[in-house]
């Protein structure tokens, strides 16, 4: 299997590690771009930053952020590694948490099913309330205000004297975590 997915494109096994959570074609990518890894690692390795640290911390950042690439995975290989120097162990002590745009992506996906299937709408409708429950007043407040009542970037903006774009953060997060809620419990 390993040579088979050696003959896939870059592209080829990031959908394979996404759609199918393929483990080896995620070697199969670590493995190609290790020659990178190591050229812009070795520079930079000292006392502080020991390679068994450096290493594994980084494969293990890769391997996170393969699940939801779609560019050149050459390009993120170094931007991990520009970041890891200059962040220092901040990097992985707050570790990537890919879910979340995972569980927004499968949650679109149920709504646009649901608008053609009626049990499935109900059971999204349940789901949602549940999930609407546990959010904190007020993110439940910016979701139907924008959601529900169809207020604008600004006229929310307004509403809560703040700018547009912190309401446009605040609203991702709320549906990020939305979303993250339904997809991890299966309420």
């Amino acid at each position: 299997m390993h040579l088979l997915l050696n003959n896939l494109s870059d592209k080829e096994l990031l959908y394979r590690i996404r759609k199918l959570e393929d483990r080896e074609a995620a070697g199969v990518l670590l493995d190609r771009y290790s020659h990178l890894l190591v050229a812009a690692c070795l520079p930079r390795l000292n006392e502080e930053h020991r390679a068994e640290t450096v290493f594994p911390a980084l494969t293990q950042q890769l391997f996170s952020r393969f699940q939801f690439l779609y560019g050149k995975v050459n390009q993120t290989v170094y931007t991990l590694i520009q970041h890891y120097f200059t962040a220092g162990s901040k990097l992985h002590s707050k570790p990537f948490e890919p879910r979340h745009a995972q569980a927004v992506h499968h949650l679109e996906g149920r709504v646009g099913h649901a608008g053609t299937n009626p049990i499935e709408r109900e059971t999204l409708a349940r789901q949602l309330e549940a999930a609407l429950d546990n959010l904190l007043p007020e993110e439940r407040q910016l979701i139907s205000q924008f959601y529900i009542e169809h207020r604008s970037f600004g006229e929310l903006a307004i509403f809560h004297n703040t700018t547009a774009e912190k309401i446009r953060n605040k609203l991702s997060k709320a549906k990020k975590k939305l979303a993250t809620q339904i997809d991890q419990t299966g309420l």
